[in-house]
């Protein structure tokens, strides 16, 4: 089975690191990042001594997560609309290289960066959703995805309310211990 093309901004890789999820997401996805995100998840990381980068930048070491270089966007009407949103660079640089690898799916879970996911008709997700799809598929038993669901809520920006889906979505799979 081919691995999908994942692209993810910085939050959403800290917060997978930070949820012991990142291995997972590494073995089940191809998952790129551009020069922005390893900067602020890496190498601002490091300065400021957080494990999550450590973590980060041993995958990269390993080759289980790229760092590319994202292109200058030509289209315009792509660049105007990314320059309404009040985006971060690793954000900005996320969707650009979304687009520019032709990924199918980007990792992100800022509301502002979501919002211009949703206009440009790109495929995206959050960790929460990402922890439930490995546990619907068996990839992490259901106590640890309730953990690294609890994780995501105190390191995210996420709203209850999304949260609480994936939580109920997670309790009603069979099997498991709790």
């Amino acid at each position: 089975m081919t691995k999908v093309l994942v692209v993810s901004d910085s939050s959403s890789l800290i917060i997978a690191a930070k949820a012991e999820l990142l291995d997972c997401l590494c073995d089940e996805f191809i998952v790129e990042i551009p020069k922005k995100v390893f900067e602020e998840t890496v190498t601002a990381g490091r300065k400021l001594q957080k494990l999550d980068a450590l973590k980060i930048e041993k995958l990269i070491g390993e080759k289980k997560i790229a760092v590319k270089k994202v292109k200058p966007v030509k289209n315009k009407k792509i660049s105007g609309l990314l320059g309404q949103f009040n985006l971060d660079e690793g954000e900005k640089e996320a969707i650009e290289l979304y687009i520019q690898t032709k990924a199918e799916l980007l990792l992100v879970d800022d509301k502002h960066a979501i919002n211009a996911a949703k206009l440009l008709g790109i495929n995206w997700s959050g960790i929460p959703a990402i922890i439930v799809v490995f546990a619907e598929n068996g990839i992490i038993e259901k106590t640890r995805a309730l953990e690294s669901l609890r994780i995501a809520q105190e390191e995210g920006r996420y709203k209850l309310d999304f949260i609480l889906d994936a939580f109920n979505k997670i309790q009603q799979l069979k099997g498991g211990k709790l």
